[in-house]
């Protein structure tokens, strides 16, 4: 799907929404007219979004992210409520209806669902708009020498002559240097093999230290931000990751660090082969297992299930909003978009699920998170404003 297919179906689930709510226009009338008139699969998707049993389908989905929140309640009113009195209950919920049809007609499209909120507003939409990370990296060297790649490349290659991109060309030479460092910025990705040949994916605002050569006991490095590995197996030199607070071991095996947000808080999920997570400061230690995810949060070290999949939206190529607050994706759009955000008043308190491509524009993603009673400005400086709207 690319970007114009993802906005027109975005458009199209708006205006479903609005006609949900007895608020369609009769210009946007014409535009889903004309859309549903293009294919049967349109109209089977349009009708699917009505329909109850489809519905109940989208909801089930959705418990795990609402079960602390009445959502049995919400649901059993939703299906159970005779038809003279449903209008009046699908106006109240529509919020949870809508998550449902969209999660039905879109696919890799996702829409919001709603908490604690129970009428819908509008966010104005600005026109300054924002292009979403590109391949941008800094690499600075012990010795005080620092390289900025090129933003055509998306990998360079770290061995014992230097550091070079796939095509062979240099960067630099690596032989007076016994550390480099490899940071990406706010809006800034950047592939690295390292010389064990070790696969790291480095996403925005992250920073990567390693030597340039590693010892032969350990292969030890350090991050700050969040990385994807694929650690190449050596069985007697142990692949050591160090944050802030804890350091994950492993031989051979792909996994996930995050040390996004507060320094007392990182995540490591595990996709494949075994790894041990030790909390530095108390010194307690534990085996993480594919599809587990270890978490360190004020010096506690504890583990859980997680939706692999999900975790790891980003390495795919998507935001994945589940069960985040307002501000957790407006900090991830920060960092993605290169933007600093500013909060004007008091938020709602609402909770979203699902996601959209990375690839899209920040409109894209401000006009997927409207109807919270917010509109937002850009300043002549390039400051994204939040701000509730005045009724």
């Amino acid at each position: 799907m690319n970007l114009k297919e993802e906005e027109l179906l975005i458009r199209i689930s708006a205006l479903i929404v609005q006609e949900m709510k007895g608020e369609q226009r009769a210009e946007d009338r014409l535009l889903l007219k004309r859309w549903l008139s293009e294919s049967q699969e349109n109209q089977a998707v349009y009708k699917r979004c009505f329909d109850q049993v489809m519905q109940k389908k989208a909801f089930e989905s959705l418990q795990e992210f609402e079960k602390n929140r009445d959502f049995e309640k919400i649901r059993a009113k939703l299906f159970t409520t005779p038809a003279p009195q449903h209008l009046f209950s699908f106006k109240r919920l529509l919020p949870f209806v809508a998550a449902a049809c969209m999660i039905i007609a879109l696919g890799g499209v996702w829409y919001y669902s709603q908490v604690n909120r129970s009428i819908p507003s509008e966010i104005q939409l600005s026109q300054v708009d924002r292009l979403p990370a590109q391949n941008r990296a800094t690499v600075t060297f012990s010795d005080g020498r620092q390289f900025q790649l090129n933003e055509h490349e998306s990998q360079v290659h770290m061995d014992k002559k230097g550091v070079h991109y796939n095509d062979g060309s240099a960067v630099a030479e690596t032989q007076s240097a016994q550390f480099a460092t490899i940071e990406t910025p706010r809006g800034g990705v950047y592939d690295v093999i390292l010389p064990d040949g070790t696969r790291v994916k480095l996403n925005a605002a992250t920073t990567l230290r390693y030597p340039t050569v590693f010892a032969t006991d350990k292969r030890e490095v350090r991050v700050d931000g969040e990385a994807y590995f694929e650690v190449a197996k050596r069985k007697n030199q142990p692949f050591i990751v160090e944050t802030a607070n804890q350091q994950v071991s492993v031989l051979g095996t792909h996994f996930n660090v995050n040390t996004y947000g507060n320094k007392s808080e990182m995540k490591t999920t595990l996709l494949e082969g075994k790894v041990q997570v030790k909390e530095l400061t108390s010194g307690k230690h534990l085996i993480l297992l594919p599809g587990y995810q270890s978490f360190v949060n004020k010096g506690k070290l504890t583990s859980r299930a997680v939706d692999v999949n999900q975790e790891m939206a980003w390495i795919h190529g998507r935001f994945n909003f589940d069960g985040k607050s307002l501000y957790e994706v407006m900090d991830e759009l920060s960092r993605w978009y290169n933007v600093d955000v500013e909060y004007r008043g008091e938020m709602p308190d609402v909770e979203f699920f699902g996601g959209t491509y990375r690839t899209s524009k920040l409109s894209t993603i401000l006009n997927i998170l409207k109807d919270q009673n917010l509109r937002y400005h850009f300043t002549t400086n390039g400051k994204l404003i939040i701000e509730q709207n005045k009724l």
